[in-house]
């Protein structure tokens, strides 16, 4: 059972420069207060919710679906701009370390918002992008906003920046894991485990958490391994969670 394959699509100077933030995060190292936070998680007691039938009800997912279709219909509920609110983080221990921390606000298809924050690095610092209909704006750090038009851009905007790294490929099998909870979200856990690029010493790990009552993407997981001995054991980690609900205000700086 495999997740279908996304088509690839040509990126905007824009595009480049704000996702590359995102979606590179796996190529840069993890710094020692992403370390600290990671530490101070581990280390404070969490509360286990038993997720029963009553919790998932008679929703659109069940524990005998195909594992491969709840996800591409999670993914095409994805697509269709469906308002939400999602934070990344993206770590990797490699050198001397590095963090990224993104924020993305989707109010609809042609209002957008994103935040990024780099730590550590060769890059450190801070992008925003704003998507209004046809209208662009943009800033590194706290300078001034810059305003272009999206205009002409050979794909929207929107919905490039929507779509996860996660839910671009084909990863191949999936199984279900477990009932779940996110955020008080009665949900599905669904896993793969693969080689990236078919590297045998590249370990990859991609969960799933798909809410059991709508179907909706409400978190994404992804742990890379390097397992090769001269690699020092290199790990890189991205996390998104999502949530639902009114359309976020998303309004022009200038």
């Amino acid at each position: 059972m495999k997740i279908g394959q996304a088509a690839g699509v040509p990126l905007t100077v824009a595009a480049v420069l704000i996702s590359a933030s995102l979606l590179s995060a796996q190529d840069q190292p993890l710094g020692d207060a992403a370390r600290q936070v990671r530490a101070a998680k581990s280390s404070s007691p969490h509360a286990t919710k038993v997720v029963t039938n009553e919790d998932v009800g008679p929703g659109p997912v069940s524990e005998t679906d195909d594992p491969a279709q709840v996800v591409n219909k999670a993914r095409r509920a994805w697509v269709a701009d469906m308002p939400r609110t999602c934070r990344e983080v993206s770590t990797n221990n490699s050198g001397p370390g590095s963090s990224v921390e993104g924020l993305r606000e989707i109010a609809a298809a042609d209002r957008t918002h994103i935040v990024v924050t780099r730590r550590g690095g060769s890059d450190p610092g801070n992008s925003e992008l704003i998507v209004i209909g046809k209208d662009m704006y943009s800033r590194t750090g706290a300078g001034p906003w810059r305003k272009d038009s999206a205009e002409g851009s050979p794909i929207p905007m929107p919905k490039f920046y929507n779509l996860p790294e996660a839910l671009m490929s084909d990863y191949g099998s999936l199984k279900l894991v477990r009932r779940d909870t996110i955020a008080g979200s009665p949900t599905f856990l669904y896993e793969t485990k693969f080689h990236p690029g078919g590297v045998a010493f590249r370990d990859r790990t991609i969960d799933f958490w798909i809410g059991a009552n709508d179907n909706l993407v409400r978190k994404i997981d992804t742990l890379t391994k390097n397992t090769e001995p001269s690699s020092g054991g290199i790990e890189e980690r991205e996390t998104m969670t999502c949530t639902y609900g009114p359309p976020p205000e998303i309004k022009p700086p200038i």
